[in-house]
């Protein structure tokens, strides 16, 4: 009996040892990817902004420096109102029979 209960424990330390081993591998392989992914979108970025000043370039004949970008930006957002309207508590067919 205690044999097998010795084996057990061994199996069971042997099976936890290689889950640890595989999730080990799971988060580099996760982080590397990650990495990649991360390389990426930098890479894409730096596209995305060359291709915005050539836009630019093309569409107003000169390049907005990063400041004037994100002035114009802040200024082409429109200021929403912080008030907001009554809300009324009954249906819309409720308020046209109070109209009539």
């Amino acid at each position: 009996m205690a044999e097998k209960f010795v084996e057990d424990v061994v199996a069971e330390q042997q099976r936890i040892a290689q889950l640890i081993v595989k999730l080990k591998n799971d988060i580099t392989q996760v982080r590397d990817s990650v990495n990649g992914k991360e390389a990426q979108i930098t890479t894409l970025a730096g596209k995305l902004d060359v291709l915005k000043q050539v836009h630019e370039f093309y569409t107003k004949g000169s390049i907005a420096q990063p400041e004037q970008q994100e002035q114009e930006v802040q200024q082409e957002q429109p200021a929403y109102e912080t008030e907001q309207e009554p809300q009324s508590v009954f249906t819309p067919e409720q308020q046209q029979e109070q109209q009539q």
